[in-house]
């Protein structure tokens, strides 16, 4: 059973760990140093969908589905999903993760999304509330400027030096 340890610290004394991992990534992001680190990299934008919300579902859905496989187990082993995105209500979260089946906690944390779903699930896999739980995030450049910035469709030119909101 899960423990504080001080104010800032949880023990977990079941150790629960990570089986399955992946990343999938929009086209910028496989353009860099990295590329040989991802799972997949999409070589456009739309990721194959009609608009970049519908593209961020399409890249959690694949991360996860990814990382399932990876952990040698199946989506029914699954007993909750902690997943979130920048957008509202966290709808590339809920429109990507629709197919599974799996019941979802939907996280809205900006930056800390991803600390949060692994923090979670490991305090509910920890307490035995869950047995297998995935924990995701997902950003799309795009959808994230469409969000908070600019929509790209307006045209407006960008600095050369302006940085992309990924996670």
């Amino acid at each position: 059973m899960s423990e504080r340890m001080g104010r800032y610290i949880i023990n977990l004394p079941s150790k629960p760990r990570i089986i399955g991992a992946a990343a999938v990534v929009g086209s910028e992001e496989g353009k860099g140093p990295l590329l040989s680190e991802f799972d997949y990299a999409y070589k456009e934008d739309y990721i194959g969908e009609k608009n970049f919300e519908l593209g961020e579902s399409r890249l959690l859905k694949d991360a996860i589905n990814r990382a399932i496989v990876k952990s040698g187990l199946k989506n029914d082993d699954m007993d909750m999903v902690f997943a979130g995105d920048l957008l509202n209500q966290c709808i590339a979260s809920t429109f990507g993760l629709m197919e599974f089946n799996i019941p979802f906690s939907g996280i809205y944390g900006a930056c800390s999304t991803f600390s949060l779903s692994l923090a979670l699930a490991g305090i509910m896999a920890d307490s035995g509330a869950v047995r297998y739980a995935v924990a995701a995030s997902s950003s799309h450049f795009c959808s994230a400027e469409r969000q908070y910035r600019f929509p790209l469709e307006y045209g407006g030119q960008r600095a050369p030096t302006a940085q992309r909101t990924v996670t």
